[in-house]
């Protein structure tokens, strides 16, 4: 459902916004360049590019015809309450919105094994589908990139784009280093989501897909139930999903199970 949805993606959000941030040396400097490329790429591809503020939840969304037709969007927008770009969220079908949600949650992961200094190299990519009055969705091709890190690994600066794009029949996202061209092989990727649960949550996770309660997994695993419990709430946390179900789905989404 949309409120199911919308609950995947507040989780994702808080992932970015609650990171522990630094004072930012040049930030004004760094925003209005990262700003000035956006606004080029849409105009460019006629697209939609969004600078996402991750320290001050605050947007910046740039668009091209297909942006101003499609979203009725103005060429230029601030979006003062949200780092995200919640016109476009809205739109995406509910398969894809888990989609892009799971895309983002290995790409944030798997940047955790990546060299600080070479973080911005990469960008994570998937083929999504937009709702409209008629029977076939609109495809546009969505990627995300980490534009500018802190010392200490936070993210406070990411682009996304999204440009129409075939349909390719490929909807799973991908990870892409944008300075050699070459795809992350996914083993790389999945290697670093399975270090996202302790072997303990993925055991409870993999019980809970099967139907058990807390107090048989307890007894199953010769556990307490109070325990069973915490790692319930760890395995959501760690999953940055709303509940239970949610992170039985991921986890089958992701592999992790």
């Amino acid at each position: 459902s949309h409120t199911y949805n919308m609950k995947h993606e507040n989780e994702l959000k808080s992932l970015l916004t609650g990171q522990r941030f630094e004072s930012i040396e040049n930030k004004n400097i760094l925003t209005e360049s990262a700003k000035s490329y956006a606004h080029g790429f849409a105009l460019a591809t006629e697209g939609v590019a969004v600078i996402s503020d991750f320290h001050n939840n605050v947007s910046y969304i740039y668009s091209g015809k297909f942006g101003q037709t499609f979203f009725n969007l103005p060429e230029c927008h601030i979006d003062n309450n949200s780092a995200f770009e919640n016109t476009i969220f809205s739109r995406i079908l509910k398969d894809d919105l888990l989609e892009r949600h799971i895309t983002e949650l290995r790409f944030f992961h798997f940047l955790k094994n990546i060299p600080l200094e070479n973080r911005t190299e990469y960008q994570a990519t998937c083929h999504i589908r937009l709702s409209t009055q008629d029977p076939e969705p609109v495809h546009i091709l969505h990627t995300t990139r980490y534009m500018h890190c802190l010392p200490n690994g936070s993210v406070w600066c990411g682009i996304c784009t999204y440009t129409p794009s075939p349909d390719y029949g490929i909807n799973e996202g991908r990870i892409i280093n944008i300075k050699t061209g070459r795809a992350i092989g996914k083993d790389r990727y999945t290697q670093c989501c399975k270090k996202i649960l302790s072997n303990r949550q993925v055991e409870v996770l993999s019980l809970l897909a099967k139907g058990l309660m807390s107090k048989q997994i307890a007894e199953r695993l010769n556990i307490s139930s109070n325990t069973v419990n915490r790692h319930r709430q760890d395995i959501i946390a760690a999953l940055n999903v709303p509940n239970t179900i949610a992170a039985v789905e991921i986890g089958l989404k992701m592999k992790l199970i």
